[in-house]
C-alpha cells in the first residue's frame, strides 16, 4: 500500500449551515520559531494549568497558529472567545473548552495538522486533536481541552454515486451531512440502512465514527456494516486507505514499510495471542459501540483466515473509534434499494410484562424494524397538538392529528399503552404469509397486534415515534432532557424484566424520562429531565449512571448501543469487559496513536472529571 493518498472524487458540494473560521493572512514580520518561543514562554510560565494530573501548558497552543500555517496549512485558524465558547458544547450533558478550533480546506490540510500535532505533542505534551463532524453526539465525544479539527465546514462533498450489479456504491466527505446523501441516494431509489434517528442534523462521518445505528439496523447492522473502504490519516500525517484484506492481499501489505502496515501486522499479532480473552468479552447484544471491536476484525477466527478464509478489516476498529486512532478524510460505502410495499403492525402493551414476549414473536417474521415508544411519549402527544404542526402539510397535519385522538380515545378507551410497539415487514415476508395471520401469532392474551392498512395512521405512529425526544421537553421547560442513560441495550427476551427496574430507579431518583427504542434490539433510549443550573446535579448523574449501567449489565445488556462511549461511559467500561479486555483496547489504541495525539481520554485512559466537566446552563 503506497503512502500517497488516494484522489477523493468530487461531486455535488453540499453546504451545512456552519460558521466558517476566517482563513488569517498575517503581514508581519516571520518570527523564528525558536526566537517566538523565548518570548511566549515567559509570557505562559504562570499559566500552566493541571487537570487530572495532566499539566496545561498553553505556550504549544499560542504558538500554533504560526506552525500550522508555516506547514502550509490553508484551513480556518481561531482562538476567538465566542467560537471557543460554541465549541465546548455538543449535545451532551458536558462542556469542555477548546484551546484553538481548526477547520481544514482539504484532506492535505488534515495530513498537516496531525504531522505538527504529531511533532510538536514531544515539547507540548498538552496538544491534541479532536475530530468534530456536526457536533451532535450525546456522549461528549467531540470535546477536548485542545485542538478541536472541525470536518463540517469543508470537507462535506459527495461523488458518485454508482450502480454495479447487485451494489450501490457512493463515496462522501466525513463532513457531508446525512440528509444531503440520503437525497442523492434518492434519485437512484436508494438509501443507507442504518440511517439514525439525527439523519436531519447529523454528519455521515460522524456517523461512521461513532458506529451509530437506527431502526433499520435491527435487520442491517450498524455503519460499520456499510463501509466498503476508508481514506485515514494516521499519526504519521499519511492518508491510508483501509479496507477489508483478503489473506493474499494481507500478507503484501504487512512486507511493506509504512505505518498501516506496522499496524496491521501489530493487531494481527494482538488478536492471535489473545482470540480467547477477545471472543469471550464479546457482548451478547447485538447491538453495541463500546470498546474497540476488536472480535469483528477477523469474525471468522484466526485459523479460517490463515487457511484464507474472511477477511482483515480495520475499517471494523476504526468506524466507532470516535477520532481517537486516526481521522477519516473520506467515506466509500454501500447502500441498499428502499424497501416498497411494507406492512405495519401495530401492538399496543398495556402490561409491561407482555412486552419482551410480543417482540420476541414478532422477530420470528424477520422485520425490517421493531421501534417502541412509551406511555409519556403518547400523552405528550397527546397534550401538545401543535408541535406536529410544521412537521406536516396542513391537510395531513388534521388529518394525523384526528387519527391520533381516535386511536385513543375509541380504539384504546382513554387507557395508554405502556409500550406501542411497530413492526414493519417486507413484501417477502406478507407474500409468504399474510399480514392478519402474522399478527394473529403475535397477539397472545390481552396484546392484540394488528395490521396497520391506512397510510394516515400509520404516519400517526411514526411521527409520534420519532417525536419522543423532542416532545419529552415539553415536561419542564426549564429543564434539559439529559443524555448519558439513554443508551442501554439488553438481550430482548429480558426486556420487560429490565424496564420493569428501569421505571423503578427513574422513581426512586424522582426524575421523569420519556421513553423511545429499538424494541427488536431490546435497546432503549431515555432522557432525564434534569436542571444543570442546580450544583448537586453532578453528583446526581454520577449516582444514577451508576446504578443503571449495573442494571442493564446485570441483565446481560451493556452500557452502549450505539451512541459510543465518549466522556460519560469510558469510565464504566470496566462494568463491561474485563481487566485484560480493557489492558487490549489500551494497547489497540496505542498501536495506532503511540503519542496520544487523537482524541485523548475517550475510550481508554479517561481523564475527564465527569462532575467537573457537566454543563452548567440548560
Amino acid at each position: 500500500m503506497p503512502r500517497s493518498s488516494v484522489t477523493t472524487k468530487r461531486g455535488g458540494s453540499t453546504k451545512r449551515p456552519v460558521k466558517k473560521v476566517a482563513t488569517k493572512k498575517t503581514t508581519r514580520k516571520k518570527t523564528p520559531i525558536k526566537k517566538a518561543s523565548a518570548v511566549l514562554i515567559k509570557q505562559a510560565s504562570k499559566k500552566v494549568q493541571k487537570t487530572d494530573g495532566i499539566k496545561r501548558n498553553p505556550l504549544g497552543h499560542l504558538l500554533l497558529e504560526k506552525m500550522l500555517r508555516e506547514a502550509g496549512f490553508r484551513g480556518g485558524i481561531s482562538t476567538k472567545k465566542e467560537l471557543l465558547e460554541a465549541y465546548s458544547y455538543d449535545e451532551s450533558i458536558f462542556s469542555v473548552r477548546p484551546q484553538v478550533v481548526i477547520q481544514p480546506k482539504n484532506r492535505k490540510d488534515v495530513e498537516i495538522a496531525t504531522s505538527v500535532v504529531a511533532e510538536q505533542t514531544k515539547r507540548f505534551s498538552s496538544l491534541s486533536l479532536t475530530p468534530r463532524a456536526a457536533g451532535t453526539g450525546l456522549g461528549g465525544g467531540s470535546l477536548t481541552d485542545s485542538i478541536v479539527i472541525d470536518v463540517c465546514a469543508h470537507l462535506n462533498k459527495i461523488g458518485d454515486i454508482v450502480e454495479k450489479k447487485d451494489k450501490i456504491i457512493f463515496t462522501c466527505e466525513p463532513g457531508a451531512m446525512w440528509k444531503n446523501v440520503e437525497k442523492k441516494l434518492k434519485e437512484h431509489n436508494a438509501y443507507l440502512p442504518p440511517y439514525p434517528a439525527s439523519k436531519d442534523i447529523c454528519s455521515v462521518g460522524g456517523s461512521v465514527a461513532n458506529n451509530a445505528a437506527g431502526p433499520d439496523s435491527l435487520r442491517h447492522g450498524h455503519c460499520a456494516d456499510w463501509v466498503e473502504s476508508m481514506d485515514v490519516v494516521l499519526h504519521d500525517g499519511h492518508t491510508y486507505t483501509i479496507k477489508p484484506l483478503t489473506l493474499r492481499e494481507f500478507k503484501m501489505l504487512i512486507k511493506q514499510d509504512h505505518e498501516y502496515a506496522r499496524i496491521a501486522k501489530q493487531i494481527f499479532e494482538l488478536i492471535s495471542k489473545n482470540e480467547k480473552e477477545i471472543k469471550k468479552n464479546k457482548p451478547e447484544t447485538k447491538k453495541n459501540s463500546a470498546g474497540y471491536p476488536l472480535w469483528s476484525v477477523m469474525p471468522q477466527g484466526i485459523a479460517k483466515f490463515k487457511k484464507g478464509e474472511g477477511t482483515f478489516d480495520l475499517t471494523r476498529l476504526i468506524s466507532g473509534s470516535q477520532g481517537t486512532v486516526g481521522i477519516i478524510t473520506n467515506l466509500t460505502m454501500r447502500a441498499l434499494p428502499i424497501p416498497k410495499n411494507t406492512t405495519l403492525i401495530a401492538i399496543p402493551i398495556f402490561n409491561l410484562e407482555d412486552a419482551a414476549d410480543s417482540i420476541v414473536k414478532a422477530l420470528k417474521f424477520n422485520p425490517i424494524n421493531v421501534e417502541v415508544f412509551d406511555s409519556l411519549t403518547f400523552d405528550l402527544a397527546l397534550q401538545n397538538p401543535s408541535f406536529f404542526k410544521d412537521r406536516l402539510s396542513t391537510s395531513m397535519y388534521y388529518k394525523v392529528m384526528l387519527s391520533m385522538y381516535t386511536t385513543y380515545h375509541v380504539r384504546f378507551r382513554r387507557k395508554t399503552p405502556e409500550f406501542t410497539v411497530l413492526v414493519t415487514l417486507d413484501e417477502e415476508t406478507t407474500n409468504r404469509t399474510e399480514p392478519f395471520t402474522i399478527s394473529q401469532k403475535i397477539s397472545s392474551g390481552k396484546v392484540k397486534a394488528r395490521v396497520v392498512s391506512s397510510p394516515v395512521e400509520s404516519e400517526m405512529y411514526w411521527q409520534i415515534r420519532r417525536a419522543s425526544y423532542t416532545l419529552s421537553k415539553f415536561q419542564d421547560t426549564s429543564k434539559r432532557p439529559a443524555a448519558f442513560l439513554e443508551d442501554m441495550t439488553v438481550p430482548p427476551e429480558n426486556l420487560s424484566k429490565f424496564f420493569i427496574k428501569i421505571k423503578a430507579l427513574l422513581k426512586e431518583f424522582n426524575v421523569t424520562a420519556a421513553v423511545h427504542g429499538h424494541g427488536g434490539n431490546g435497546h432503549f433510549h431515555f432522557y432525564p429531565l434534569l436542571d444543570f443550573t442546580n450544583k448537586t446535579t453532578p453528583a446526581l448523574v454520577e449516582k444514577m449512571a451508576e446504578k443503571f449501567f449495573s442494571t442493564a449489565v446485570k441483565f446481560h445488556g451493556n452500557i452502549c448501543g450505539e451512541h459510543n462511549d465518549g466522556i460519560i461511559r469510558t469510565p464504566h467500561l470496566n462494568k463491561m469487559f474485563t481487566n485484560k479486555m480493557l489492558d487490549l483496547f489500551k494497547q489497540a489504541e496505542h498501536l495506532f496513536d503511540p503519542d496520544d495525539i487523537f482524541n485523548p481520554g475517550k475510550k481508554v485512559n479517561p481523564r475527564f472529571d465527569i462532575k467537573e466537566t457537566i454543563r452548567t446552563k440548560n
